[in-house]
C-alpha cells in the first residue's frame, strides 16, 4: 500500500517552514518532492520564518497546519516551557492527525517530543522518524539542557522499536544503540535543475558587481556561522593567501552566533577590507550566490562526533562549484571524489588547496562539472522521497513497548 496521505510531524520550534537555515530548507524540499510524487502532503509545525505564508516556490506544494506555541525561552532554564510546548503540540497534533487521517505519519526526531508513536497508533498509519542530530546531546552542549531525564524519555520513546531513516552513517549507528528496529541512512538531497538553472550565472554576476569582486578570486562559505562550521579556519586560510594573491577575497554568506568575531578577525592584516559577510539570504537566492563562488569552503574544525549531512556540499555541488572540505566520512561519501578533502582544522593545507585549485582553472571546472553530475545523479530531493515512500511500504501501526 503506497502511502497518499503524509503527515510530517515538525515539532521543534527552532526550525521555521521557510526559514533560511538548511534545517528549514530540507523539511520544506522533502514535503515538496513527496506531494510532486503525487502524495497528499501536510506539515504540520510551531513556526514560520515568513509569517505562516510559505514563499512561491514551494505554496500550494503542501498544506500548512502551525501550532505556534508563542515566544519560548531559549535557555537552560526554558526546558519547562518547552516540555509543555511539546506536550501542547502532541494534543493538537492529534486532532489533525484524526482529520486527515493519513497513511504515513512522518516524524523529525525533537527534542522533548516523544509522542509520534500514539499518534500514529491512534489512527492506524504507518511511521517513521527522521533523525537529523543526536538532539538532547546538541542541546546540552550548544545551549545547555536542565531536563535531562525528560529529554531521555521522550528520545527513548521517539527511537525504540522504531523504523529509522537518518541523514548520515554516524547517526544511523547512533539510532540503532538507542533502540530503533531498522535504520536506513538517506542524506541530504538537492533541487539540481534550480542551481544548475542558466539564470544563475547572470544573478551570480549582479551579485559580485555590487559586491565589488568582478575581477576576483572569490573564495567562500555559505551557511550558519555557528562554532563547529570552522569559518575562522577559512578566515586563517585566506589570510595565508592574500600576500601573494591580491585579487584574493572572501565571500560569507550567512548568520549566526559567530559572526561578530568573524568579522573582528577579518580586519586583522592581510584579509582587511578582503572580506564580505552578506548576512543569511532567503534559500531562493542561495543558488546565485554559489554561483558567485570560484570555490565553495566546508571548513569544519575537527572533532570525533561528526554526524552531519551537509546541506552547503550538495548544493555547492548541484551548483557545478569545486568544493573543498574537511575530511569526514560522510561528506567523504556524498563528494564520492567530485572535490578536494582535507584535513579538519589545518589551515595551511586548506590554503594550499585552495591556491592549487585557483592556479589550476581547468581542475576547478572538471571538479565542480563531476560534482554537478554526482548531485544530479545521487543526490536529488525525489531521490529522497521515492526512499521515503519505499521505507514506509512494509511499516503498519509501530505499536512497540516503550522501556520504562
Amino acid at each position: 500500500m503506497t502511502a497518499r496521505r503524509v503527515v510530517y510531524l515538525l515539532p521543534d520550534p527552532g526550525v521555521p517552514v521557510d526559514g533560511t537555515k538548511g534545517a528549514s530548507v530540507h523539511v520544506a524540499e522533502v514535503c515538496r518532492a513527496l506531494a510532486a510524487r503525487g502524495a497528499e502532503v501536510t506539515l504540520v509545525a510551531q513556526r514560520c520564518a515568513r509569517g505562516g505564508d510559505p514563499v512561491d516556490r514551494v505554496r500550494g506544494a503542501f498544506q500548512l497546519v502551525l501550532l505556534d506555541p508563542g515566544p519560548l525561552p531559549r535557555g537552560p532554564g526554558g526546558d519547562p516551557a518547552r516540555i509543555a510546548a511539546a506536550d501542547d503540540f502532541a494534543a493538537r497534533a492529534a486532532e489533525v492527525l484524526a482529520d486527515r487521517n493519513p497513511d504515513l505519519v512522518y516524524e523529525r526526531l525533537a527534542l522533548f517530543f516523544g509522542w509520534g508513536r500514539s499518534l500514529a497508533a491512534a489512527v492506524g498509519a504507518a511511521r517513521l522518524v527522521e533523525v537529523n542530530a543526536p538532539v538532547a546531546a546538541e542541546r546540552r552542549r550548544s545551549i545547555g539542557l536542565v531536563a535531562t531525564d525528560v529529554a531521555d524519555r521522550a528520545e527513548r520513546a521517539a527511537l525504540v522499536g522504531a523504523k529509522v531513516l537518518a541523514v548520515s552513517e554516524p547517526l544511523a549507528a547512533w539510532a540503532q544503540g538507542r533502540g530503533a528496529a531498522t535504520v536506513e541512512v538517506v542524506p541530504n538531497g538537492v533541487d539540481g535543475p534550480r542551481f544548475a538553472a542558466p539564470g544563475q550565472r547572470a544573478a551570480a554576476r549582479v551579485i559580485r558587481r555590487n559586491l565589488g569582486l568582478l575581477d576576483a578570486e572569490v573564495v567562500g562559505f555559505i551557511g550558519s556561522l555557528k562554532p563547529w562550521h570552522g569559518v575562522e579556519i577559512l578566515l586563517e586560510a585566506a589570510a595565508e593567501l592574500a600576500i601573494g594573491r591580491p585579487r584574493l577575497r572572501v565571500l560569507v554568506v550567512g548568520e549566526g552566533p559567530g559572526r561578530l568575531e568573524l568579522e573582528r578577525h577579518a580586519t586583522i592584516g592581510p584579509l582587511a577590507g578582503r572580506v564580505s559577510f552578506t548576512g543569511a539570504v532567503a534559500p531562493e537566492r542561495v543558488p546565485a550566490h554559489l554561483a558567485a563562488l570560484d570555490i565553495a569552503v566546508a571548513p569544519y574544525r575537527p572533532g570525533p562526533d561528526f554526524y552531519f549531512s551537509p546541506l552547503k556540499v550538495v548544493e555547492a555541488m548541484a551548483a557545478g562549484r569545486p568544493v573543498v572540505a574537511s575530511r569526514f566520512a560522510p561528506i567523504e561519501r556524498m563528494l564520492s571524489g567530485a572535490g578536494v578533502l582535507v584535513t579538519p582544522g589545518d589551515p595551511g593545507e586548506l590554503a594550499r588547496a585552495l591556491a592549487r585549485l585557483l592556479d589550476d582553472p581547468d581542475e576547478a571546472d572538471r571538479l565542480g562539472r563531476r560534482a554537478a553530475r554526482r548531485a544530479r545523479r545521487a543526490h536529488g530531493w525525489d531521490r529522497v522521497a521515492a526512499r521515503i515512500l519505499a521505507s514506509a511500504e512494509p511499516v503498519r501501526g509501530d505499536h512497540s513497548t516503550v522501556p520504562e
